[in-house]
């Protein structure tokens, strides 16, 4: 599958990044418009950040078509600041898929300077470690993507 198809169909909703995030609840943002520099201090600084999503208001990556309509929060332990200034930040989430295959799920997140999101989802089943599906959206800060600290 090429990159830009990744996620394009809907049936990794049911166990992949719907289960790792959780419905956001009422978190304050970290006063008012949000920007790169904003989040690197956070990081800097060493706040628990907690990301929300509205992948609706995301794309599908490599397209212009709009990403689920799946929203909510998900806090990452640990963010980088890498050479080119990008924040990287991950996490493994482990769910079950259709209520038996135990599925291990792996999110990226990338923030370059510019305030692009690159939000990567790998999948694989948690037995066998065989990777079946990824979805990937590109997002920006304060479109599908918000940061609170």
């Amino acid at each position: 599958m090429g990159r830009s198809e990744r996620g394009a169909g809907p049936r990794w909703l049911g166990a992949g990044l719907a289960a790792a995030v959780i419905l956001a609840a009422g978190t304050s943002l970290a006063g008012g418009d949000q920007s790169y520099a904003d989040l690197r201090q956070a990081v800097l600084d060493g706040r628990d950040i907690r990301v929300t999503l509205d992948l609706a208001a995301c794309r599908v990556h490599g397209t212009d078509r709009p990403g689920p309509p799946v929203r909510g929060s998900v806090r990452f332990d640990a963010y980088m600041i890498e050479g080119d200034g990008s924040i990287a930040f991950s996490m493994r989430h482990f769910t079950v898929q259709n209520g038996t295959t135990p599925v291990d799920e792996f999110l990226t997140f990338k923030v370059a300077p510019d305030g692009r999101i690159d939000a990567h989802s790998r999948f694989f089943n948690a037995a066998t470690l065989v990777p079946f599906n990824e979805a990937e959206f590109d997002c920006d800060i304060g479109r599908g993507t918000a940061f609170h600290w």
